[in-house]
């Protein structure tokens, strides 16, 4: 009962683009406010609300983060995957142990999955080739149980990061496999995982956009592939701080309806 990392990688993008002039390491806190909203097949609607904090390190070759929610919503809605969610009635396939919910439930409140996210360079940036990376992440199975968002298992991904930067566009992918963790009675396949965009900085970096797609091979079979796209913008409210906002659209029943997050990414 997995989804993509979408978020999590427009997020770490849009930010690149914006303090790519900066070279030496830093440290960045963050923190925001995400909603999720989601129509389920028995015609109820769900929506869940995850205020993340974090923080991030960042150096010329690497940089390490890690993040978790507090989380509002009713039990068994969704189920969290790097960051982006899959309506537990979509994905459930029948199977009670996954999810599924009668849309009655009240409201829990609770801590949600904590994400070591990681990317280390292995080819850097030149005129004619592009940055090539090492990515990553490892779940950590925090989540409260009773807000039904997570599995209870280590999942953990490997990636091939790719990002070129031309003029004031970036462009990025990101191909990888996911490992999911043993959920009993849940049969899942660990899938492949694609993501793509192109970024747009402009006011003199002070503003940039980022439109991405996000991909999963099977992994329910018999359900549709996680897809979703997404936009996001960051403003750099001053050097050092940052504003981004994320509107993301899942493209069928396995994936959240949108997602919509706003916050705060600051230098220590």
């Amino acid at each position: 009962m997995k989804k993509n990392n979408l978020i999590k990688l427009i997020f770490i993008a849009i930010t690149t683009i914006s303090i790519s002039t900066s070279a030496q390491s830093k440290w960045y806190a963050n923190t925001s406010l995400q909603m999720v909203g989601s129509d389920f097949q028995d015609g109820t609607s769900h929506n869940s609300v995850f205020l993340y904090s974090g923080l991030r390190y960042y150096t010329q070759e690497y940089f390490l983060s890690m993040s978790i929610p507090i989380v509002f919503g009713s039990g068994n809605t969704f189920t969290q995957l790097g960051n982006s969610y899959i309506p537990n009635n979509g994905m459930n396939n029948g199977d009670d142990h996954m999810g599924g919910s009668d849309g009655m439930s009240s409201i829990s409140v609770g801590i949600g999955d904590l994400y070591l996210n990681g990317s280390y360079s292995v080819i850097k940036e030149t005129k004619t080739l592009p940055n090539f990376s090492v990515d990553g992440y490892v779940k950590f199975p925090t989540a409260t149980p009773s807000l039904g968002i997570g599995t209870g298992e280590f999942d953990s991904q490997i990636a091939l990061g790719v990002r070129k930067f031309i003029d004031q566009f970036s462009f990025f992918g990101q191909f990888g496999y996911l490992f999911l963790g043993d959920v009993e009675g849940a049969k899942t396949i660990d899938p492949y995982t694609i993501s793509l965009g192109v970024g747009y900085a402009f006011g003199y970096g002070k503003h940039s956009i980022l439109l991405a797609y996000d991909s999963y091979t099977t992994i329910v079979q018999g359900s549709a592939s996680p897809q979703q796209v997404a936009l996001g913008y960051n403003y750099m409210i001053n050097y050092g701080l940052y504003f981004t906002a994320i509107v993301s659209k899942g493209l069928n029943s396995s994936t959240s309806n949108y997602t919509v997050s706003g916050g705060l990414n600051f230098e220590l």
